[in-house]
C-alpha cells in the first residue's frame, strides 16, 4: 500500500513537472502544421532571452552561401543562408530588408535585381528591396529578352518582364504540363514508415497529415491543462480538510 501511494505521488509530481514542456510541444506542434495560413514564418520576435539562443550566439558561425551575384555595375552580391549581403571593400554587408532570411537565388533584369528568397520574390529597385509576391522561393535566372524566371514551391515556374507582376511561364509551364509525371517507386523503408508514422503521413497523406498533428496537440495540451487542474483540486480539497 505504501508502495503504491509512493508511485502515485511520484506520478502526480512527475506530471506537474512535465506539463509545461507537454503544453508546449503540443501547442507548437498546431502551429507548426498551420504556419503557411497563419504566416508565423514571415513574423519577427525577439527570442534572445531563451537560454539556448543565448548559447548559440556565444559561437559565431560562418555564412552559408546559396547565391552569388555580379551586376551590370560591379556590385557583388551574395545570397545566404543568414540572408542577402553586398560586398563593399573586401566585406560582406547585410541588407537590412532581407536579414535573417534565407536567400537561395539571385538575377538581373532588365528592370533591375530579384532575390528569391524562403518568404518570397524580392525586387531591388533604386536601392531598395521590396517584397514582390510571397511564397518560398528556390532558384532565380535571367534570359537573354531580359525577364527573370523565379522557381517557386508551390506555384512552380514564374516569370516577369518588370518584377512585380509575376505569371507562370508560359514557355516551361506548358513543357511542364505536357511531361508525364514521374511515380515514386523507391521501396518503403523502416525508417521511412516510422516517420510517416510519427507525422500522421501514413494515415492521411502529406496534404492531410496536420489532421494527425493537431488530434495529437490538442490531446497533449488538454491532458497537460486538465492534469494541472486535477491537481490542483487536490490540493485544495487537501487544505480544507486539515483547516
Amino acid at each position: 500500500m505504501k508502495l503504491n501511494l509512493k508511485a502515485r505521488s511520484w506520478h502526480t509530481w512527475a506530471s506537474i513537472i512535465l506539463a509545461l514542456p507537454i503544453l508546449i510541444v503540443g501547442a507548437s506542434a498546431i502551429f507548426i502544421a498551420h504556419k503557411k495560413s497563419l504566416g508565423t514564418e514571415d513574423i519577427t520576435v525577439n527570442a534572445k532571452w531563451l537560454p539556448g539562443y543565448q548559447a548559440s550566439d556565444a559561437k559565431a558561425k560562418p555564412l552559408e552561401a546559396r547565391a552569388a551575384l555580379t551586376t551590370r555595375d560591379g556590385v557583388v552580391l551574395l545570397g545566404a543562408q543568414e540572408g542577402l549581403y553586398r560586398l563593399a571593400d573586401g566585406r560582406l554587408l547585410a541588407v537590412d530588408e532581407l536579414a535573417g532570411m534565407p536567400v537561395r537565388g539571385l538575377a538581373e533584369g532588365s528592370f533591375g535585381r530579384v532575390a528569391a528568397a524562403k518568404n518570397g520574390i524580392w525586387l531591388e529597385r533604386e536601392g531598395r528591396w521590396e517584397k514582390a509576391m510571397k511564397g518560398d522561393a528556390w532558384s532565380a535566372a535571367t534570359r537573354s529578352d531580359g525577364s527573370v524566371v523565379v522557381s517557386m514551391k508551390d506555384n512552380g515556374m514564374l516569370s516577369s518582364t518588370d518584377g512585380r507582376n509575376w505569371k507562370p511561364d508560359p514557355v516551361l509551364s506548358a513543357a511542364l504540363e505536357a511531361t508525364p509525371g514521374v511515380t515514386n517507386d523507391k521501396p518503403m523503408t523502416l525508417g521511412k514508415l516510422i516517420m510517416d508514422l510519427h507525422t500522421g503521413q501514413a494515415f492521411f497523406g502529406k496534404t492531410g497529415e496536420w489532421i494527425w498533428i493537431d488530434l495529437i496537440g490538442l490531446a497533449m495540451c488538454l491532458l497537460a491543462m486538465t492534469g494541472v487542474y486535477m491537481w490542483w483540486r487536490a490540493e485544495k480539497r487537501k487544505a480544507a480538510t486539515t483547516a
